[in-house]
């Protein structure tokens, strides 16, 4: 059963920082986390009962494509529906945005998640500090 009590909002860049930290580099530096362009992307976190779960950051490519990074929900807020609602709103917004392409690096052990929202493996792989990934894709 997917959980209802949340809302979706776009945020600064820095309010991801916490979220990313937490579950996906435990031992860097909040300030290491930023990514290169994060002021150029768009972010959106999803709060359950005010409390900011899960995070996702966008960012437009010049070929009408969008790719999602440092997509994460709070170890204690998952497999309940809220990285599922926070992926269709961004796909929601990819459409509107007139994006023909959504992607991301998705860790290897995601891989089913992201296909039951339609996003297919590329043969594009690559492994980054000790992490398996591989290019996901949906065309919109």
């Amino acid at each position: 059963m997917e959980n209802t009590d949340y809302s979706i909002e776009q945020i600064a860049p820095a309010a991801t920082l916490m979220i990313r930290q937490a579950e996906l580099y435990p031992l860097m530096l909040l300030k290491k986390l930023q990514l290169e362009n994060d002021e150029e992307g768009i972010h959106f976190g999803l709060f359950h009962k005010n409390k900011l779960v899960s995070v996702v950051s966008c960012f437009e490519g010049i070929d009408k494509s969008m790719q999602f990074r440092k997509f994460v929900t709070l170890k204690e807020f998952q497999h309940q529906g809220f990285g599922s609602a926070l992926l269709n709103y961004v796909l929601a917004f990819a459409d509107e945005q007139k994006t023909k392409k959504i992607w991301c690096n998705a860790r290897t052990t995601a891989i089913g998640f992201y296909q039951k929202f339609g996003m297919i493996e590329t043969s594009d792989r690559f492994s980054k500090n000790g992490i398996d990934y591989v290019v996901m894709q949906k065309e919109l």
